[in-house]
């Protein structure tokens, strides 16, 4: 049997449409969306497909959206195929999805803890305007010094390594701003902004790593069935200690992403699924040639995963 790891989408621009074919198709989609509405109290399904011109709503809650979904397409896997990961690993968010559905987190628990991690992240940039691009093309070096150079008492932060050709930059926007005029216009690099209201995973959040102790310490953390990966940087963490510590951590340190592939990679495995509403994580593996990644955000997809992981 060959091996292979579960990886879990954070943060994107996705297209969500299919997740209402998903929802007819499979019944523990609508369970897991009824079961996210119960503990929100409101209609999450109905508040992202069924309400029209919905975008605000849209762009300030993805992060739940993309939560919830991973979980149930995790789920039709589980169902389906008994899926078995030898380790598992989420890209920012996606880590809470990893701590579910390897069952160290209760769902419920998780749907929580998140809300409250947005909302501290919120709180933290209350009175900063932020903003966060992606940088492609460039390496981190050059984004690193050139980040250090026009920072002053307003910051720009490498926030999230994706790859060696991939970086997000976060924080006060006009500094933000101008580091993307420069890669974009002196060293033609292609910027993508996202619709971010926060600026996760970097030090603007390291004051508020206590108050969200505070609630973190009292869900139940408990021993999972596989190895996860601590996106911070990309340790495998087992124990509630080091769970813990990972998701205090990530707050305010950046995502080491592409050590994170890395590490996956030296243990013998190359073959991904990345289980998520998005194929962003499956396409940054196409820059490695030894391995193979495929993506759930489409039926014919999901299909083909199950046929892929009954076979190996």
């Amino acid at each position: 049997m060959k091996n292979f790891s579960v990886i879990f989408p954070g943060y994107g621009l996705y297209n969500i449409e299919f997740l209402k074919l998903f929802s007819k198709k499979y019944h523990i989609v609508r369970k897991t969306f009824k079961e996210a509405s119960d503990i929100l109290n409101y209609n999450v399904y109905n508040s992202f497909f069924k309400k029209k011109n919905n975008f605000t709503f849209h762009n300030k809650n993805i992060y739940l959206l993309t939560f919830i979904s991973s979980v149930a397409i995790y789920r039709i896997l589980e169902k389906k195929i008994n899926i078995q990961p030898n380790i598992m690993s989420g890209h920012s968010i996606g880590q809470y999805s990893a701590l579910v559905c390897n069952k160290n987190i209760l769902f419920e628990e998780a749907i929580n803890i998140i809300k409250i991690r947005n909302k501290i992240m919120l709180e933290a940039v209350k009175n900063t305007r932020v903003l966060t691009l992606v940088v492609l093309g460039l390496s981190y070096n050059l984004i690193k010094k050139t980040c250090l150079l026009i920072s002053n008492k307003k910051k720009v932060f490498i926030s999230i390594i994706n790859s060696k050709k991939q970086i997000v930059i976060t924080g006060n926007y006009s500094t933000v701003y101008s580091a993307g005029l420069i890669f974009k216009k002196k060293f033609y690099a292609k910027i993508i902004r996202l619709p971010m209201s926060i600026a996760s995973h970097c030090l603007l959040m390291k004051n508020y790593k206590e108050q969200f102790s505070y609630y973190l310490k009292k869900i139940k953390i408990f021993t999972g069935k596989y190895p996860v990966i601590s996106n911070h940087n990309a340790k495998i963490i087992l124990s509630k200690k080091e769970i813990y510590s990972s998701l205090i951590k990530q707050i305010y340190k950046k995502v080491q992403w592409n050590k994170s592939i890395k590490k996956i990679i030296s243990m013998g495995i190359n073959i991904f699924i990345e289980v998520g509403p998005g194929n962003i994580l499956t396409n940054l593996n196409k820059e490695n040639k030894n391995i193979s990644s495929y993506s759930t955000n489409e039926y014919k997809k999901l299909l083909l995963v199950m046929d892929i992981i009954k076979k190996l």
